[in-house]
């Protein structure tokens, strides 16, 4: 009699591990894309700060949630751009934040950025340098 009570008592735990069981894993959609998983920073939804540089030009900078990223829009007549978007890697130390790309082979660029004055960069691989320096 033991027995049975023992599979009696058992049996509701027993259907309820059997319904989950049947759930089979879902494998992706073979349309889905697969994104390269890379190290991406977080912004927040606050607007961009707008500069106004030297030479007219002019740059939207938006520092990372954690400060360790800048995503630039820079209109920069003198090197042709309008519109060009660049993302830097840095840090802040103090009150002063620097974020460098030297991900081109071409040319190095770097943003600085203290109080509401920066200043922005291009360091060519052939030697010649560019920089303008910006106010909110």
């Amino acid at each position: 009699m033991k027995t049975i009570t023992k599979i009696v008592t058992a049996l509701p735990a027993l259907a309820l591990l059997s319904a989950c069981a049947t759930t089979a894993p879902t494998t992706p959609d073979t349309t889905d894309t697969l994104v390269p998983e890379k190290v991406t920073a977080a912004y927040d939804r606050m607007a961009s700060a707008p500069y106004t540089c030297t030479d007219d030009s002019k740059i939207m900078a938006k520092q990372s949630i954690n400060k360790k990223q800048v995503m630039l829009n820079a209109t920069l007549p003198k090197a042709n751009w309008a519109d060009q978007p660049i993302i830097l890697n840095g840090e802040v130390k103090g009150d002063v934040a620097s974020y460098v790309n030297e991900s081109n082979p071409e040319a190095v660029y770097a943003w600085h950025m203290k109080g509401d004055k920066g200043i922005f960069a291009i360091k060519w691989a052939n030697g010649k340098e560019y920089q303008v320096n910006c106010q909110i």
